[in-house]
């Protein structure tokens, strides 16, 4: 049983003026009354969580293990929560080891660290995999995905401002990706600028000095955000919109690498109740993360990568 003291502000707070009321400010909380208010907290049984991601692009990455804990405890979870003793593994569908994992800690701590992988091992489009972690005291824990096709990019295009120079670039940017019309799909791509010599000088976003939009949050495919195939149109999804990037070296810029990700529905659905979790509003309520980690919690996503070249 946990108790704990509400205040409770009385009728009589209520039929006041607007000025008496910028003049209190928050001393009006000073004259309200409270009241104890008794709640049961359930029980909680600690169980692993992991967040790991296979990537065609950047496949062999580490991985952290960690755990949960009730919701009235304030331990620090980075600090000591990390679970240094599981037993790590993605396998097939078919049970065949692809990848195991071994633990490994950071230079400043024993106590923290991150499983590496003991093999060398890329995820193939279409197939199954499923990553399985156990240790001692926890519920062994599990989560599955089949790997998504690659989706290249159909067109890109880019057209500069006269304006730019060689600390600022701006221009029009517009993508056109070919959506299978038969299945749901989710995808997130990002914007890079490379110069002559092949060195990123900049990651493109919108320009966004020109939005006449105001106070409101309008929805729309941004570089950097998961987005569904809701958006297509006849089999095919557009982006067209103006975009910046401050070029810090001055060197001279070459091309816009578009790096498309094709995402597993779980990833899709982990990263939409994380920027929920996330946005700008001090009052908004807690949301549960989505979780695809049976008996445990986090997510095990794939992403499979395809890139265009703009040149310039």
């Amino acid at each position: 049983m946990f108790r704990f003291s509400l205040p409770l502000i009385s009728e009589k707070h209520l039929i006041i003026s607007r000025r008496l009321l910028l003049g209190l400010g928050l001393a009006v909380g000073l004259s309200a009354c409270e009241t104890t208010v008794e709640i049961d907290v359930p029980t909680h049984t600690p169980k692993l969580a992991v967040q790991f991601n296979l990537n065609t692009e950047d496949p062999n990455q580490a991985l952290i293990v960690g755990r949960s804990q009730p919701v009235l405890a304030s331990d620090n979870l980075w600090r000591d929560g990390l679970v240094t003793t599981a037993t790590v593994a993605i396998k097939d569908q078919n049970g065949v080891l692809k990848q195991g994992f071994v633990f490994k800690p950071f230079e400043f701590g024993m106590t923290q660290g991150s499983y590496k992988p003991t093999n060398v091992f890329t995820p193939v489009p279409g197939q199954t995999y499923v990553l399985s972690i156990s240790a001692p005291g926890f519920a062994p824990i599990e989560g599955k995905l089949t790997q998504p096709a690659e989706v290249p990019v159909a067109t890109a295009s880019f057209q500069p401002d006269a304006r730019n120079d060689q600390y600022e670039f701006r221009g029009l940017l517009k993508i056109q990706i070919n959506d299978a019309p038969a299945e749901k799909d989710y995808y997130r791509f990002f914007l890079k600028l490379f110069d002559d010599q092949g060195r990123q000088v900049g990651t493109l976003y919108p320009d966004n000095e020109n939005d006449e939009v105001f106070g409101e949050d309008v929805e729309q495919i941004t570089p950097g955000k998961v987005f569904d195939d809701g958006w297509a149109k006849q089999g095919a999804i557009t982006y067209s919109d103006r975009v910046i990037t401050h070029i810090g070296s001055g060197y001279p810029v070459k091309y816009i690498e578009v790096t498309l990700q094709h995402l597993t529905q779980d990833l899709y659905l982990y990263e939409r109740s994380r920027e929920n979790y996330t946005e700008d509003n001090p009052f908004a309520e807690p949301l549960n993360l989505y979780s695809n980690i049976r008996n445990g919690y986090g997510n095990f996503g794939g992403i499979t990568t395809t890139k265009y070249r703009i040149n310039l």
